[in-house]
């Protein structure tokens, strides 16, 4: 509690958890200290602890704050019919998504922060923050289960894949999303709407979408370490980066050092430098070798698919599949790329745009050709599905119900035919 009068200490603390958030979004919880965050302020650093014990209560008191307005805030909108409800079994699912949309962008910096860096938290606190995440997938459950019980929401998917694949489209937002664009958050709202309820599939095809046996996917080969990052490079190298990924995996970028890796292989940290010139070298082959992986593969897996409608498909399963198999490296790419130098997150981000302007080709040549709707921008439409995708990383555990192949089925059938059961 704050020792200051109580009619200030909302606005106090705002203040702090926004500065605090701000600057986690441009430079990562572990990359920022508490000098720089009073500094924001304009207050001394010893004053700061005035009001928080820790940079780690601090990020603590920012996911709390986060996850009580969802869970008041969206919970109330799911409950009582807003201005733009229309009826029917799926009006509690329109509004959770008006809803969290609406509480997302509010305090976006805050909620990615949320969303971002949880690993970060230790013990006590990062259980309750998992449990109050927990209790949101729940009530949000709850909105499509009522829609399932009347027969409008599909019955061939479970519901918390349903739920799993909503909450990854619309989080996505908060990385993407900027306030001064000309789409606003009522408008993207109803775009996450149309994809996610009516379904991105053109309506004469809508319905004929459907879980189907898997054929058998063009093979690529098994991932093998970082090979093709490291084409010329020695085998030490290799293990080097493979145990920075299970490091920087675990416990972040900034919190591992290079006597850590070295350790991890059994070596003298001297003996690091006769590979690699800093730790930067490492996270920057993960980041490298994570985006040309991907690309190569899902380009591969593309390029003799010729129907507009099983490209899109045949793209999400192996998007997901690449990435899964390179599970850590991805995680750590979009965690940590933003610890890169300038010239090495350029070469970096240059190689997330190939990427991305890959995906959308797909998408556009599908909605040119009439096989997706040509309402919503191509744009919006890339950026739904990677949100959907990418999100997977935060969640996916090797020993689940689902396999790689099995999962990108799934997420695929919900982008192109959305949770509607067929007519």
């Amino acid at each position: 509690m704050l020792d200051v009068p109580s009619d200030s200490q909302p606005a106090t603390i705002d203040r702090l958890l926004d500065s605090a958030a701000a600057l986690f979004w441009e430079k990562g919880y572990a990359s920022t200290t508490t000098r720089e965050i009073a500094a924001a302020l304009e207050i001394r650093q010893a004053s700061l602890y005035y009001h928080v014990a820790s940079k780690e209560d601090l990020l603590y008191k920012i996911c709390v704050s986060s996850l009580e307005r969802f869970l008041d805030e969206v919970s109330s909108a799911v409950e009582s019919p807003g201005t733009k409800s229309c009826g029917g079994p799926l009006d509690g699912v329109r509004r959770l998504i008006r809803a969290h949309v609406a509480t997302l962008l509010k305090h976006q910096k805050r909620n990615a922060t949320m969303l971002l860096e949880l690993r970060a938290l230790s013990g006590r606190r990062r259980a309750r923050v998992v449990e109050m995440r927990g209790q949101y997938a729940r009530m949000a459950m709850s909105a499509l289960e009522a829609g399932r019980q009347t027969g409008a929401i599909r019955s061939d998917v479970a519901p918390e894949h349903l739920c799993l694949a909503l909450l990854n489209m619309l989080n996505w937002a908060a990385l993407w999303f900027h306030p001064d664009q000309a789409l606003s958050a009522e408008e993207l709202s109803d775009i996450f709407i149309e994809i996610y309820v009516s379904g991105a599939a053109h309506p004469g095809l809508r319905g004929a979408v459907s879980l189907r046996p898997m054929r058998t996917a063009r093979k690529t080969p098994a991932a093998g370490g970082l090979r093709s990052a490291m084409a010329g490079q020695n085998a030490t190298v290799e293990r080097l980066i493979q145990a920075a990924v299970a490091l920087f995996s675990s416990q972040g970028y900034a919190a591992t050092s290079t006597r850590e890796v070295a350790a991890l292989l059994g070596m003298q940290k001297a003996s690091l430098y006769y590979h690699i010139e800093s730790k930067e070298d490492l996270l920057y082959f993960i980041c490298k070798y994570s985006l040309e992986r991907i690309r190569e593969d899902v380009a591969a897996a593309v390029e003799e698919v010729h129907d507009p409608l099983e490209r899109t498909r045949t793209l999400i399963r192996a998007h997901i599949e690449s990435m899964l198999r390179d599970q850590g490296e991805h995680s750590i790419t979009l965690a940590e790329m933003h610890a890169l130098s300038r010239d090495r997150l350029a070469q970096v981000l240059a190689l997330r745009d190939t990427y991305q302007n890959l995906i959308r080709s797909v998408l556009e040549d599908a909605q040119n050709a009439g096989a997706l709707r040509g309402d919503i921008q191509v744009k919006y439409l890339c950026l739904a599905v990677l949100g959907l995708m990418n999100r997977v990383l935060v969640w996916y555990r090797k020993r689940g119900a689902l396999s790689p192949a099995e999962l990108g089925q799934l997420l695929a059938t919900i982008f192109l035919s959305g949770v509607r059961a067929a007519d």
